[in-house]
């Protein structure tokens, strides 16, 4: 039974957790909180301890909603949107923070402060990972989020969903990211570091 148990899908956790099994959501949350924590520590670049009140934040409104949840896609873009949504209205609270972040507009201006990778990336990576870190934490705050949920795996139609825009709007957004994250790396990597 252990054995099935560790290659259950997502849905089938979700459905054990539903009947009781409080090992199943163990289970995912061992599977995604690595993801989920890297994504909200690249999306908040300026206060650690805000990355780990919208991670905790987050967990507790997945657990009050798993009951309703609904598989038709996939868990971890459900996740993520729980998270972007629990960041998005804890700045709203924050009037002084939205107004200055302006999230509805197409180029929003980047949160301040360098992003970061997971500390085991930063490490494998050195020098090149740091220069990445700090020219995708300057990215534009929608740009960002569409970048840093590639790297999650998520598909453009997932990341549309999430953000609550057309996919040729995600599409665009990663596009200009690209664009950006290349100038930024030169303009960053003065020592020659990226070649």
């Amino acid at each position: 039974m252990k054995e099935r148990e560790f290659d259950a899908g997502d849905g089938e956790l979700i459905a054990a957790f539903v009947r009781g099994d409080e090992k199943a959501f163990e289970q995912l949350y061992g599977r995604y909180k690595r993801q989920l924590y890297g994504f909200l520590n690249n999306l908040i670049t300026d206060n650690p301890a805000e990355v780990d009140e919208v991670f905790e934040e987050t967990w507790l409104r997945v657990l009050d909603k798993l009951p309703g949840y609904r598989d038709e896609g996939r868990f971890s873009a459900w996740l993520f949107r729980i998270g972007r949504n629990i960041f998005i209205d804890r700045l709203r609270k924050n009037r002084n923070a939205f107004a200055a972040l302006n999230l509805d507009a197409e180029e929003a201006p980047a949160l301040p402060g360098p992003a970061s990778l997971e500390p085991d990336q930063e490490l494998e990576l050195g020098e090149v990972g740091s220069v990445i870190a700090e020219a995708v934490g300057k990215l534009p705050v929608e740009q960002r989020e569409v970048f840093l949920l590639r790297q999650q795996e998520l598909a453009f139609k997932e990341i549309a969903e999430i953000q609550g825009c057309s996919i040729n709007t995600v599409l665009g957004r990663m596009q200009y990211a690209m664009k950006s994250l290349r100038r930024l790396i030169l303009e960053i990597d003065r020592g020659g570091i990226v070649t």
